[in-house]
């Protein structure tokens, strides 16, 4: 069995930025070890905050990074669903408190944001 490769948020901004000195780096690194690439939820958001601050579409961001990278812990869909609350105004910790929180707390339960939005 082939060991696990973990990326970073380097990783990933070299592979969205236009230039980086990294990026023929991890073309290649990509390219040599598909299917192995995986990320811990803190490098998803690290990347929601360097694309709020850029102005990246952090939605369109993730999509990309869960067809590139596994997710170790955690599903995809908590991301995608905190992105939801992002695009009504709340901040990325608040977003992903609530969508951790549904998925794996309190699932049945509807978020104070959604009750008074």
């Amino acid at each position: 069995m082939q060991q696990k490769k973990y990326a970073d948020s380097d990783f990933f901004l070299a592979l969205i930025k236009e230039s980086d000195w990294l990026k023929d780096n991890v073309k290649k690194i990509y390219e040599k070890n598909k299917g192995l690439i995986w990320i811990t939820p803190f490098t998803v958001a690290e990347m929601m905050i360097v694309c709020k601050r850029e102005g990246i579409p952090i939605r369109e961001v993730l999509i990309q990074m869960s067809r590139i990278a596994k997710l170790d812990g955690i599903s995809w869909e908590v991301f995608f669903k905190a992105c939801d609350y992002i695009e009504k105004g709340t901040t990325i910790f608040d977003s992903l408190l609530m969508s951790f929180w549904l998925a794996h707390i309190c699932p049945f339960a509807i978020p104070i944001f959604i009750t008074f939005s």
